[in-house]
């Protein structure tokens, strides 16, 4: 008998076809699941060797052995003779059907996956409402989003401040703006989410495992390392890690001329997609420097570093000035300088300036880099946000469009969808805010605004649990007790004094814990709630310190409102249009519609524009405005409903 018929005999062939049939259906089950549970590539490359491996080791127990009835038994020697036609058929029926069925399973395995990659990469971005008619409700739709998975399951990366080894520590604005700038070309790739600067620099210093760090900000990889500046030469190192094991993918040192610093930057960003290629696909990063002035460059660094910080913005404004002098057409400069002025002259930061002056030149900075650059986030946001205080017919619905074209431009700073939440927040709108305030947190986590902002929205929906328990986050996070104390007037006034004071114990340990020198109003707070007899005296101290500069707006708010049901709160925000964030941001809470039902809520509210946005667009639901004796005011009682 030859050597093929007894292959046939021996069934070593089925035995092959079976084996490569199955191999490939579990190849491309591997390729489509493995990804998904978050496993490293190297279990793919193990699942690939163990079916090669496993391959001739099919073969020889093919050779030795036989499937019977009575179960496996070793294959007995061919006769001697063999009569023409008695040798078994190549392939079985039953070998040929599961084979087709078990390839048929791998090609559809295979087609699914390329269609689902396919229609990804097809499917544009949300367009975010504003392009239509922003009285919509369904506008909060479009800023869903599109990740229902676990961050760190999709192509992640963290940009962490880069070290500075220069001689001079003042340098170290120039690592930290380094890092900055990659964070927003690489913020640009389709497909690659990238965590907010502010949680990824909260790591700065730290010593933690990467690892670790990967799982706090919910990304799959980890982009770190130094600068070192002397004179007009800069050395760059930069090394790319795969959290999940630790890995190292790229790592790479450019000693360069300042000069050529936009071109180390493309490259570094170019070389991080060509290690994501298997993921992300063929990309090609462009860097345009946004100057020419080198040296106009290293201010606006420094004034970005100032002003992330929300530290000395006097001289932040001094450092973009400076730019703009030496390059009048430096877009980025001029949208900083309109960020830093306008938050001098409206967010209550501590200047030497006049806030009227600044709040003006805000508006030009603002309208220059617009001019310049009408895509730079952070100066789209600043001019809806001038624009939706202006006053003027119409100013509240074109702000709204502005903020939500920044909050749709990519870039690593939550800021515009944050500013969005917020005014839809003021506005009445909690379901429109709500998927904002979410991918905020998603972006950005370890920053506790977007917490807090979060936890009022939630029990805005009727969630207060969720929202107190996210507003002790945001107290965890940065100190920021202010969000709590609105839920804890809401549960005063819902006659809940018994939550109220628990809430505030609650925030008051986790400041003890880790911001002591913010618990002393909190500890003052408790004790006025304690202690009925001395609520009127904190609340005295509270005006007294916020006026004497010592203190936060938001303490004394919060204080008028709980305890006197907001009568001095109120006599501030007739003067101060920028200032009442507490009325503002807890009207709408459920056991408040005493405030959102007041007249001089009403008439506050009309100052800033917003009712002639509830005329145009609609009232939020379950309101509607009605005159009485008192004067014109909001009637919820359908919402209280």
């Amino acid at each position: 008998m030859s050597f093929f018929a007894e292959l046939k005999r021996r069934k070593v062939v089925r035995v092959a076809v079976v084996y490569a049939a199955t191999g490939f259906a579990v190849l491309e089950a591997a390729d489509l699941l493995l990804p998904r549970m978050g496993l490293p590539d190297w279990v793919m490359n193990l699942v690939v060797a163990m079916i090669v491996l496993g391959f001739p080791i099919a073969l020889v127990l093919g050779w030795a052995l036989e499937l019977t009835p009575d179960g496996i038994r070793r294959t007995e020697a061919a006769p001697e003779h063999v009569e023409p036609g008695t040798t078994p058929p190549l392939l079985g029926k039953r070998t040929v059907l599961a084979s087709a069925l078990l390839v048929a399973v791998g090609i559809g395995l295979s087609a699914g996956w390329l269609l689902k990659s396919n229609t990804q990469e097809r499917v544009e971005p949300a367009e975010v409402a504003g392009s239509g008619d922003v009285g919509v409700p369904a506008q909060a739709d479009a800023q869903q989003p599109p990740e229902t998975r676990n961050p760190a399951e999709i192509e992640s990366i963290a940009v962490l401040p880069f070290v500075n080894m220069s001689p001079d520590p003042e340098n170290a604005y120039f690592a930290d703006g380094i890092s900055e700038e990659l964070l927003n070309i690489l913020a640009g790739i389709e497909g690659l989410k990238v965590a907010s600067r502010t949680s990824a620099f909260s790591f700065k210093g730290s010593n933690r495992p990467i690892p670790e760090i990967a799982r706090q900000l919910g990304v799959r990889h980890v982009l770190e390392g130094s600068v070192r500046k002397q004179g007009n030469r800069v050395r760059i190192t930069a090394q790319l890690i795969e959290a999940g094991d630790d890995a190292h993918l790229w790592s790479e040192r450019y000693d360069r001329d300042l000069d050529d610093i936009f071109q180390v930057q493309e490259d570094i960003a170019q070389a991080i997609t060509v290690a994501l290629e298997d993921i992300l696909g063929t990309r090609r990063v462009a860097v345009e420097a946004p100057t020419r002035n080198l040296n106009a460059y290293q201010r606006y660094l420094h004034g970005r570093s100032r002003f992330y910080q929300r530290a000395e913005l006097d001289q932040a404004i001094e450092d973009f000035r400076f730019a703009v002098d030496r390059d009048p057409d430096f877009a980025e400069a001029w949208a900083f300088l309109a960020a830093t002025y306008w938050m001098q002259g409206s967010a209550g930061y501590p200047t030497d300036n006049d806030r009227a002056e600044m709040a003006r030149l805000a508006g030009l900075a603002a309208d220059r880099a617009m001019a310049l650059n009408a895509g730079i986030p952070i100066g789209v946001a600043v001019k809806g946000q001038i624009v939706t205080d202006s006053g003027t017919p119409g100013a509240v619905a074109e702000g709204i469009r502005l903020l939500e074209r920044a909050a749709a431009l990519p870039a690593p700073d939550t800021t515009p969808r944050l500013w969005l939440a917020l005014l839809w927040l003021e506005l009445g709108y909690a379901e429109r805010a709500l998927p904002l305030l979410q991918s905020a947190r998603q972006s950005d986590p370890l920053v506790g605004i977007n917490s807090g902002v979060l936890g009022i929205a939630h029990a805005i929906e009727g969630r207060r649990a969720e929202g107190e328990r996210l507003a002790l986050e945001a107290v965890a996070l940065d100190g920021l007790d202010f969000w709590g104390n609105l839920l804890a007037t809401d549960r005063l006034h819902d006659g809940d004094l018994a939550g109220a004071t628990e809430l505030v114990a609650a925030m008051l340990s986790r400041l003890e814990d880790g911001f002591e020198s913010e618990s002393h109003v909190a500890a003052a707070l408790l004790q006025a709630l304690q202690d009925p007899s001395v609520r009127m005296a904190h609340l005295h101290s509270m005006e007294t310190r916020n006026w004497d500069g010592e203190g936060e707006d938001g303490d004394f708010f919060a204080a008028s409102l709980m305890f006197e049901r907001g009568e001095r709160a109120f006599g501030v925000a007739q003067t101060q249009v920028n200032r009442p964030w507490a009325i503002l941001m807890s009207a709408w809470l459920p056991a408040m519609q005493w405030l959102r039902e007041d007249p001089r809520y009403f008439e506050s509210m009309e100052r800033r524009g917003r009712v002639e946005y509830w005329d145009n667009y609609g009232y939020p639901r379950g309101c509607r405005p009605i005159d009485d004796s008192a004067g014109r005011r909001l009637d919820c009682e359908e919402m209280a409903q």
